[in-house]
């Protein structure tokens, strides 16, 4: 019975731990580790719908040491995708790059994957429920946002230019964990840096959000 009750508050906690509210759809396609994944290349179509006679069967697998990149494994062969977290929606691949900031449509051709990068229309139908903030709309660095009083926002920082965030967080953001690396909940107005372990060398330039209050309908 102890171990049941500590079993609920886990997966409780971890249902609570995330800031955006994640589909289920979307939570119950994300690939895996170790996971095998079939795409049918007659049809174009990825997983359990494939029925091609001569279908594919990948295996995921995740880089270590340098970024937590993910791999697929086919007949021993290793395929690099480019991305950190991969699902399934509509029987099409997608996948995110937490480096980068970007989402792509995954698509195995001339065997090899081949990525076509998401605009911010298709993410939002991804993510209907949040507000999407592009680097491009960033000036030097910094950029104001407005959320409603009293009540906590959610974000997603998106980057759609060619610029690389490598192993960036929200300074003293507590829900580093998060499923998608750039949606962070903004409790409070206030200043928010988004930087490289903090650094404020011009190596590593920092993005400055600005929150502020404001009434909103929703």
């Amino acid at each position: 019975m102890k171990r049941f009750i500590i079993l609920a508050i886990v997966l409780l906690s971890a249902n609570t731990a995330f800031a955006y509210n994640y589909s289920q759809d979307l939570t119950d396609s994300i690939i895996k580790e170790e996971q095998q994944v079939k795409y049918c290349p007659e049809s174009q179509i990825w997983g359990d719908n494939c029925s091609d006679e001569n279908k594919i069967t990948f295996i995921k697998r995740i880089t270590y040491g340098s970024g937590g990149f993910s791999i697929y494994e086919k007949d021993k062969a290793l395929y690099d995708t480019d991305t950190t977290l991969e699902f399934i929606h509509n029987n099409q691949l997608f996948g995110y790059n937490m480096h980068k900031l970007k989402f792509f449509k995954l698509m195995f051709e001339n065997d090899k994957f081949n990525q076509t990068e998401l605009n911010e229309e298709q993410i939002k139908e991804l993510f209907p429920e949040i507000d999407i903030i592009k680097v491009s709309d960033f000036t030097n660095g910094e950029i104001t946002i407005f959320k409603p009083y009293f009540k906590p926002k959610s974000f997603m920082l998106v980057n759609d230019t060619d610029e690389t965030y490598y192993k960036y967080q929200l300074e003293k953001y507590q829900k580093q964990d998060e499923l998608i690396h750039s949606i962070f909940e903004i409790p409070k107005a206030g200043n928010y840096v988004y930087s490289h372990f903090g650094s404020r060398d011009a190596l590593f330039p920092t993005l400055t959000i600005h929150v502020k209050n404001k009434l909103m309908k929703n």
